[in-house]
């Protein structure tokens, strides 16, 4: 049984990101850590491994006090299943907090 302060690691569920979203077409996931170099890193060597047909974007934002950082990531996705691949590949990060 899981408790309230469980955290779920996964990728939305399929018919969700179908419903909401059309394929292909854009997506963007924010991947939130800490404010260093490696966890940077590490999101856009991530998500690269991907192969997408078209290089994604990447953007960052600090937080004011500098310790941590929202990497965004927009793509131009064929599938869902590349939306669901790149959700599992930033939840191997350890040092991941949260994706939206």
């Amino acid at each position: 049984m899981k408790t309230g302060a469980e955290s779920v690691r996964c990728a939305p569920d399929r018919e969700l990101l179908l419903a909401q979203h059309r394929f292909p077409g854009e997506y963007t996931i924010k991947a939130f850590g800490p404010g260093r170099s490696v966890f940077r890193q590490e999101v856009r060597v991530a998500i690269s491994e991907l192969n997408l047909a078209v290089l994604p974007q990447f953007s960052e934002r600090e937080s004011s006090s500098g310790k941590r950082v929202c990497v965004s990531v927009h793509m131009t996705v064929d599938s869902v299943d590349e939306v669901i691949e790149a959700y599992e590949r930033l939840y191997q990060l350890q040092e991941l907090l949260f994706v939206l």
